[in-house]
Protein backbone atom coordinates (compact mmCIF):
# COMPACT_ATOMS: atom_id res chain seq x y z
CA UNK A 1 0.00 0.00 0.00
CA UNK A 2 1.17 3.50 -0.92
CA UNK A 3 0.57 6.19 1.90
CA UNK A 4 1.02 10.10 0.84
CA UNK A 5 0.87 13.21 3.34
CA UNK A 6 -0.66 16.24 3.39
CA UNK A 7 1.49 19.20 2.70
CA UNK A 8 1.43 22.11 5.53
CA UNK A 9 -1.11 24.27 3.94
CA UNK A 10 -3.35 25.66 7.10
CA UNK A 11 -2.57 28.03 10.45
CA UNK A 12 -0.44 30.74 11.46
CA UNK A 13 2.97 28.92 11.26
CA UNK A 14 2.99 27.22 7.74
CA UNK A 15 5.36 29.30 6.25
CA UNK A 16 8.59 28.36 3.36
CA UNK A 17 10.88 27.16 5.67
CA UNK A 18 8.59 24.88 7.47
CA UNK A 19 7.35 23.38 3.60
CA UNK A 20 10.40 22.73 2.51
CA UNK A 21 11.78 21.13 5.38
CA UNK A 22 8.30 18.76 5.45
CA UNK A 23 8.64 18.20 1.92
CA UNK A 24 12.37 17.42 1.98
CA UNK A 25 11.85 15.30 5.18
CA UNK A 26 8.71 13.37 4.22
CA UNK A 27 10.53 12.10 0.90
CA UNK A 28 13.46 11.03 2.92
CA UNK A 29 11.47 8.82 5.07
CA UNK A 30 9.92 7.63 1.67
CA UNK A 31 6.21 9.06 1.65
CA UNK A 32 4.37 8.34 -1.58
CA UNK A 33 3.14 11.63 -2.34
CA UNK A 34 2.56 15.19 -0.85
CA UNK A 35 -0.89 16.40 -0.92
CA UNK A 36 -2.90 19.67 -0.99
CA UNK A 37 -6.14 21.14 -0.62
CA UNK A 38 -8.44 23.26 -2.30
CA UNK A 39 -10.43 26.22 -0.28
CA UNK A 40 -11.26 30.02 -1.76
CA UNK A 41 -12.48 31.24 1.27
CA UNK A 42 -13.93 30.67 4.70
CA UNK A 43 -17.30 32.62 5.93
CA UNK A 44 -16.59 34.74 9.23
CA UNK A 45 -18.96 31.86 10.92
CA UNK A 46 -16.29 29.68 9.95
CA UNK A 47 -13.37 31.32 11.16
CA UNK A 48 -14.73 31.40 14.01
CA UNK A 49 -15.46 27.88 14.65
CA UNK A 50 -12.00 27.24 13.34
CA UNK A 51 -12.15 27.75 9.53
CA UNK A 52 -9.76 27.94 6.90
CA UNK A 53 -6.90 30.51 8.46
CA UNK A 54 -4.03 31.04 6.43
CA UNK A 55 -5.20 28.00 4.04
CA UNK A 56 -2.21 28.27 0.96
CA UNK A 57 -3.21 28.30 -2.61
CA UNK A 58 -2.64 24.61 -3.81
CA UNK A 59 -1.14 25.14 -7.28
CA UNK A 60 1.12 27.33 -5.53
CA UNK A 61 2.15 25.32 -2.72
CA UNK A 62 2.50 22.21 -4.86
CA UNK A 63 5.21 24.03 -7.09
CA UNK A 64 7.04 25.07 -4.68
CA UNK A 65 6.98 21.67 -3.18
CA UNK A 66 7.90 19.86 -6.39
CA UNK A 67 10.90 22.06 -6.90
CA UNK A 68 12.15 21.40 -2.99
CA UNK A 69 12.21 17.52 -3.83
CA UNK A 70 13.44 15.10 -6.32
CA UNK A 71 11.33 12.01 -6.28
CA UNK A 72 8.06 12.21 -4.35
CA UNK A 73 4.68 12.79 -6.28
CA UNK A 74 2.47 15.72 -6.03
CA UNK A 75 -1.30 15.41 -5.70
CA UNK A 76 -4.46 17.30 -5.37
CA UNK A 77 -7.22 16.18 -2.98
CA UNK A 78 -9.10 17.76 -4.36
CA UNK A 79 -9.24 20.67 -6.55
CA UNK A 80 -12.91 21.98 -7.26
CA UNK A 81 -13.73 21.69 -10.95
CA UNK A 82 -16.28 24.33 -10.55
CA UNK A 83 -13.47 27.30 -10.15
CA UNK A 84 -12.01 26.93 -13.51
CA UNK A 85 -11.92 26.42 -16.79
CA UNK A 86 -10.78 22.87 -18.80
CA UNK A 87 -8.31 24.61 -20.98
CA UNK A 88 -6.89 26.50 -17.69
CA UNK A 89 -6.69 23.94 -15.57
CA UNK A 90 -5.56 21.62 -18.47
CA UNK A 91 -2.82 24.53 -19.13
CA UNK A 92 -1.88 24.52 -15.06
CA UNK A 93 -1.88 20.81 -14.76
CA UNK A 94 0.31 19.69 -17.80
CA UNK A 95 2.72 22.66 -16.53
CA UNK A 96 3.15 21.45 -13.01
CA UNK A 97 4.00 18.01 -14.58
CA UNK A 98 6.68 18.50 -16.71
CA UNK A 99 8.23 20.84 -13.85
CA UNK A 100 7.82 18.28 -11.37
CA UNK A 101 9.53 15.45 -14.07
CA UNK A 102 5.95 13.67 -14.51
CA UNK A 103 5.20 12.98 -10.24
CA UNK A 104 1.60 15.04 -10.07
CA UNK A 105 -1.51 13.08 -9.43
CA UNK A 106 -4.71 15.33 -10.49
CA UNK A 107 -7.66 14.93 -7.71
CA UNK A 108 -11.03 16.67 -8.93
CA UNK A 109 -14.12 17.10 -6.65
CA UNK A 110 -17.19 19.24 -6.93
CA UNK A 111 -17.06 21.17 -3.34
CA UNK A 112 -20.12 21.90 -1.29
CA UNK A 113 -19.53 25.67 -0.70
CA UNK A 114 -22.17 27.70 -2.49
CA UNK A 115 -20.47 30.77 -1.66
CA UNK A 116 -17.06 30.04 -3.20
CA UNK A 117 -19.05 29.00 -6.53
CA UNK A 118 -20.94 32.50 -5.92
CA UNK A 119 -17.40 33.79 -6.54
CA UNK A 120 -16.49 31.93 -9.27
CA UNK A 121 -19.82 32.79 -10.97
CA UNK A 122 -21.03 28.81 -11.53
CA UNK A 123 -24.62 27.77 -10.89
CA UNK A 124 -23.55 25.44 -8.30
CA UNK A 125 -26.65 23.47 -9.57
CA UNK A 126 -25.23 22.41 -12.59
CA UNK A 127 -21.70 21.49 -11.02
CA UNK A 128 -22.41 17.85 -11.53
CA UNK A 129 -22.79 17.41 -15.37
CA UNK A 130 -20.34 20.26 -15.90
CA UNK A 131 -18.03 18.46 -14.31
CA UNK A 132 -18.14 15.37 -16.49
CA UNK A 133 -18.57 17.67 -19.26
CA UNK A 134 -15.17 19.29 -17.81
CA UNK A 135 -13.22 16.07 -17.34
CA UNK A 136 -14.00 15.20 -21.59
CA UNK A 137 -12.95 18.60 -21.95
CA UNK A 138 -9.69 18.58 -19.63
CA UNK A 139 -8.31 14.99 -21.66
CA UNK A 140 -9.10 16.79 -24.75
CA UNK A 141 -6.59 19.51 -24.21
CA UNK A 142 -3.62 17.16 -23.29
CA UNK A 143 -4.30 15.11 -26.87
CA UNK A 144 -1.92 15.61 -29.75
CA UNK A 145 -2.65 18.89 -31.65
CA UNK A 146 -5.02 20.34 -33.21
CA UNK A 147 -7.77 19.91 -30.37
CA UNK A 148 -10.82 21.20 -30.63
CA UNK A 149 -13.90 20.56 -27.77
CA UNK A 150 -17.81 21.22 -28.09
CA UNK A 151 -20.24 20.68 -25.10
CA UNK A 152 -23.60 22.14 -23.41
CA UNK A 153 -20.64 24.18 -21.16
CA UNK A 154 -17.61 24.51 -22.95
CA UNK A 155 -16.29 25.20 -26.29
CA UNK A 156 -12.96 25.11 -27.69
CA UNK A 157 -12.22 26.25 -31.34
CA UNK A 158 -9.46 24.22 -32.92
CA UNK A 159 -6.19 25.55 -31.39
CA UNK A 160 -2.52 23.89 -30.33
CA UNK A 161 -2.45 23.67 -26.78
CA UNK A 162 0.62 23.36 -24.91
CA UNK A 163 2.45 22.13 -23.00
CA UNK A 164 1.66 18.58 -23.21
CA UNK A 165 1.84 16.61 -19.95
CA UNK A 166 4.96 14.15 -19.72
CA UNK A 167 2.97 11.34 -17.62
CA UNK A 168 1.63 8.82 -20.83
CA UNK A 169 -1.80 6.53 -20.43
CA UNK A 170 -1.92 2.71 -21.58
CA UNK A 171 -2.05 3.80 -25.47
CA UNK A 172 1.22 5.87 -24.89
CA UNK A 173 -1.09 9.44 -25.05
CA UNK A 174 0.31 12.68 -22.97
CA UNK A 175 -2.06 12.34 -19.96
CA UNK A 176 -2.32 13.07 -16.41
CA UNK A 177 -4.04 10.12 -13.53
CA UNK A 178 -7.46 11.86 -12.28
CA UNK A 179 -8.75 10.86 -9.75
CA UNK A 180 -12.52 11.72 -9.27
CA UNK A 181 -13.31 12.71 -5.39
CA UNK A 182 -17.23 12.32 -6.42
CA UNK A 183 -19.22 10.41 -3.87
CA UNK A 184 -22.84 10.74 -4.90
CA UNK A 185 -24.90 8.69 -7.33
CA UNK A 186 -24.40 10.16 -10.51
CA UNK A 187 -20.95 10.70 -9.71
CA UNK A 188 -20.70 6.97 -9.21
CA UNK A 189 -20.93 7.09 -13.10
CA UNK A 190 -18.14 9.55 -13.35
CA UNK A 191 -15.70 8.14 -11.40
CA UNK A 192 -16.37 4.78 -13.33
CA UNK A 193 -16.12 6.10 -16.90
CA UNK A 194 -13.66 9.33 -16.62
CA UNK A 195 -11.56 8.43 -13.64
CA UNK A 196 -8.19 6.38 -13.08
CA UNK A 197 -8.98 6.17 -8.93
CA UNK A 198 -11.42 7.09 -6.40
CA UNK A 199 -10.84 9.20 -3.32
CA UNK A 200 -12.82 8.69 -0.35
CA UNK A 201 -12.51 11.44 2.13
CA UNK A 202 -14.68 12.20 5.33
CA UNK A 203 -16.27 8.76 5.46
CA UNK A 204 -14.99 5.69 7.84
CA UNK A 205 -13.38 2.44 6.36
CA UNK A 206 -16.08 0.76 6.08
CA UNK A 207 -18.04 3.33 4.48
CA UNK A 208 -15.37 4.01 1.88
CA UNK A 209 -14.60 0.25 0.88
CA UNK A 210 -18.37 -0.13 0.27
CA UNK A 211 -18.62 2.33 -1.80
CA UNK A 212 -15.45 1.35 -3.71
CA UNK A 213 -16.83 -2.03 -4.75
CA UNK A 214 -20.14 -0.80 -5.86
CA UNK A 215 -18.06 1.84 -7.96
CA UNK A 216 -16.28 -1.27 -9.22
CA UNK A 217 -19.01 -3.42 -10.03
CA UNK A 218 -20.75 -0.31 -12.02
CA UNK A 219 -17.38 0.32 -13.91
CA UNK A 220 -17.20 -3.49 -15.14
CA UNK A 221 -21.61 -3.65 -15.75
CA UNK A 222 -21.61 -0.45 -17.85
CA UNK A 223 -17.83 0.33 -19.21
CA UNK A 224 -15.86 -2.94 -18.98
CA UNK A 225 -13.48 -1.16 -16.75
CA UNK A 226 -11.06 -3.04 -14.75
CA UNK A 227 -11.15 -2.31 -10.74
CA UNK A 228 -9.97 1.21 -9.99
CA UNK A 229 -7.34 2.03 -7.06
CA UNK A 230 -8.99 3.12 -3.92
CA UNK A 231 -7.09 6.48 -2.14
CA UNK A 232 -8.70 6.91 1.43
CA UNK A 233 -7.75 10.11 3.22
CA UNK A 234 -7.92 10.34 7.12
CA UNK A 235 -7.40 13.52 9.17
CA UNK A 236 -4.66 12.42 11.83
CA UNK A 237 -3.55 13.95 15.52
CA UNK A 238 -0.05 13.83 15.99
CA UNK A 239 1.40 11.74 18.63
CA UNK A 240 2.30 13.94 21.53
CA UNK A 241 -0.32 16.56 20.77
CA UNK A 242 -3.36 17.72 23.66
CA UNK A 243 -5.85 17.92 20.52
CA UNK A 244 -8.70 15.80 20.41
CA UNK A 245 -10.64 14.62 17.77
CA UNK A 246 -14.16 16.32 17.33
CA UNK A 247 -17.36 14.90 18.73
CA UNK A 248 -19.08 13.14 15.91
CA UNK A 249 -22.60 13.83 15.59
CA UNK A 250 -25.57 12.84 12.90
CA UNK A 251 -24.90 10.38 10.31
CA UNK A 252 -21.58 11.26 8.93
CA UNK A 253 -18.79 9.88 10.76
CA UNK A 254 -15.50 11.63 9.55
CA UNK A 255 -12.21 9.39 10.15
CA UNK A 256 -10.06 11.26 12.61
CA UNK A 257 -7.28 8.87 14.02
CA UNK A 258 -5.42 9.62 17.18
CA UNK A 259 -3.28 8.01 19.77
CA UNK A 260 0.42 6.41 20.08
CA UNK A 261 2.30 5.93 17.25
CA UNK A 262 2.21 1.95 17.22
CA UNK A 263 -1.98 2.59 17.72
CA UNK A 264 -1.61 4.56 14.66
CA UNK A 265 0.79 1.85 13.00
CA UNK A 266 -1.90 -0.64 13.48
CA UNK A 267 -4.60 1.76 12.08
CA UNK A 268 -2.33 1.62 8.56
CA UNK A 269 -2.32 -2.41 8.97
CA UNK A 270 -5.60 -2.55 9.22
CA UNK A 271 -6.21 -0.11 5.68
CA UNK A 272 -3.78 -2.40 4.12
CA UNK A 273 -5.52 -5.29 4.72
CA UNK A 274 -8.96 -3.70 4.10
CA UNK A 275 -8.56 -2.96 0.75
CA UNK A 276 -6.85 0.72 0.68
CA UNK A 277 -4.35 1.29 -2.30
CA UNK A 278 -3.45 4.17 -1.19
CA UNK A 279 -3.65 6.07 2.00
CA UNK A 280 -3.22 10.13 2.70
CA UNK A 281 -2.31 11.22 6.49
CA UNK A 282 -3.89 15.04 6.89
CA UNK A 283 -2.59 16.91 10.06
CA UNK A 284 -3.72 20.00 9.00
CA UNK A 285 -6.73 20.19 11.07
CA UNK A 286 -3.84 19.52 14.24
CA UNK A 287 -0.61 20.04 12.82
CA UNK A 288 1.55 22.79 13.80
CA UNK A 289 -0.07 22.56 17.37
CA UNK A 290 1.28 26.18 18.31
CA UNK A 291 4.88 25.75 17.38
CA UNK A 292 6.61 25.85 14.04
CA UNK A 293 8.82 23.02 14.69
CA UNK A 294 6.44 20.75 14.56
CA UNK A 295 5.47 20.50 11.34
CA UNK A 296 9.25 20.03 10.31
CA UNK A 297 9.13 17.17 13.18
CA UNK A 298 6.54 15.32 11.32
CA UNK A 299 7.30 13.18 8.57
CA UNK A 300 9.87 11.43 10.88
CA UNK A 301 7.56 11.37 14.34
CA UNK A 302 5.11 9.52 11.47
CA UNK A 303 7.82 7.19 9.51
CA UNK A 304 6.83 4.19 10.93
CA UNK A 305 3.41 4.44 9.56
CA UNK A 306 5.71 4.77 6.04
CA UNK A 307 6.96 1.56 6.99
CA UNK A 308 3.31 -0.20 8.06
CA UNK A 309 2.10 0.50 4.41
CA UNK A 310 4.83 -0.64 2.61
CA UNK A 311 5.66 -3.83 4.82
Amino acid sequence: MKIGIALPQRGNFVDPQAIKTFSQEAEAHNFDCLWVHERLFAPFYENRIGGASNDLSPWELMTFAAACTDRIRIGSSVIIIGYYQPLMLAKKAATLDVLSNGRLNLGLGLGLSKEEYLQSKVDFHTRGRRSAEFIHALRACWKEDPISFEGEFFSIPEASTSPKPIQRDAEGNPCIPIIGGFSSEPGKKRTAELCDTWQSAGKDMETALAAHKANNEYAAKEFGKPPLKLIWRCWVIPPGSDRKPPEQTGDRVVPFWHGSIDELVDKVHEAKEGGVDELIIDTNWFGGDGTEDRWEEQPELLSPMVEAAHS
